[in-house]
């Protein structure tokens, strides 16, 4: 995935960002190739060497309690590993932490400053609106919030809800434009740059509701889902053995937070939501080098990706 983004940014000349979750990559690991940040970013930067013209911006997604520790010192901790290691853009997101909206605003505002002394030059991401789909803030107190948040420092993307949300392996959400126009109307638009989570599985026309509205989007579990299916596709036509696998991916119970209408006993689809948190795991390895015996499976996943890649450009204006 990371080097089918790389590898479509050179190409097409268009500029792509990584946004690695504390869970995902961090300080003392993850389970994204069982990779700490500085590893993370030595595999990056041999990327960057074979492909040159790649325009991508490393990013921390999530960064706040919850995502992977509740305690504030490791918030802190990521932070200063992600400026030793030259990300150039910080998610401040607070919207987990269990407390109340006031000391959510002060604990936002004492990471962005904390982060702006250790490096003026790494770009904000904040927002305190957790994302459920639904119970939208009203429009006066976001604009307040961007308005605070804007004031301590120039916000690179204001994180807020659209009503868009992943469950399962499908996009349950409704996207609300009406709610964004009248939030930006009250804002300068040079000003304003929204980023909308949870935009997986997106179709052509959803895409396009969001132009002029939207100015980023993040997705991952469609790709994360998207190399499952592929290998299962592939296994299937090759004859190799995947239950294995499979079995790990329900074995390690992290379809729990993604499940809608189904339940523990529906296990295939489980399988395939949690397929992705164990890519690092020896039974995905297994599977894969089998593959490799019959094509350059890696080569058939980039393709893949890439063609999900395009289908968000392609139709998606963030300008």
């Amino acid at each position: 995935i990371i080097e089918a983004v790389y590898r479509y940014s050179s190409f097409q000349n268009v500029p792509l960002m990584l946004i690695a979750s504390r869970n995902q990559i961090d300080w003392d690991g993850g389970y994204v190739n069982n990779w700490k940040t500085p590893s993370y970013i030595s595999f990056l930067s041999l990327l960057k060497k074979q492909y040159q013209n790649a325009d991508i911006l490393i990013c921390r997604d999530h960064c706040g309690p919850l995502f992977e520790s509740s305690k504030i010192k490791d918030v802190y901790k990521t932070i200063d590993s992600d400026i030793e290691n030259n990300f150039h853009l910080i998610h401040v997101d607070f919207s987990y932490y269990d407390v109340d909206y006031q000391k959510k605003l002060e604990e936002s505002k004492k990471a962005i400053e904390y982060i702006h002394k250790c490096n003026s030059h790494t770009l904000i991401e904040v927002g305190t609106d957790r994302n459920t789909g639904e119970n939208l803030k009203c429009v006066d107190e976001i604009r307040e919030e961007f308005s605070y948040f804007n004031s301590i420092s120039p916000i690179a993307f204001f994180v807020l809800q659209t009503g868009s949300l992943v469950k399962e392996i499908n996009q349950r959400g409704s996207f609300n434009g009406k709610y964004l126009r009248s939030i930006r109307s009250g804002i300068l638009d040079k000003d304003l740059r929204i980023k909308e989570h949870n935009a997986d599985y997106l179709s052509k026309e959803q895409l396009r509701e969001r132009n002029g509205l939207v100015n980023s989007m993040n997705i991952a579990p469609c790709l994360g889902i998207l190399q499952t299916m592929t290998t299962i596709q592939r296994c299937n036509i090759h004859g190799v053995n995947f239950e294995d696998f499979l079995e790990e991916s329900y074995r390690s119970k992290k379809w729990v937070k993604w499940l809608d209408k189904n339940n523990e006993s529906n296990k295939f689809l489980c399988s395939i939501i949690s397929g992705h948190y164990v890519f690092s795991s020896s039974q995905y390895k297994r599977v894969f080098d089998e593959l490799n015996k019959h094509e350059d499976f890696k080569e058939v996943l980039i393709e893949a990706i890439t063609l999900q890649i395009d289908h968000y450009i392609k139709n998606f204006d963030s300008l």
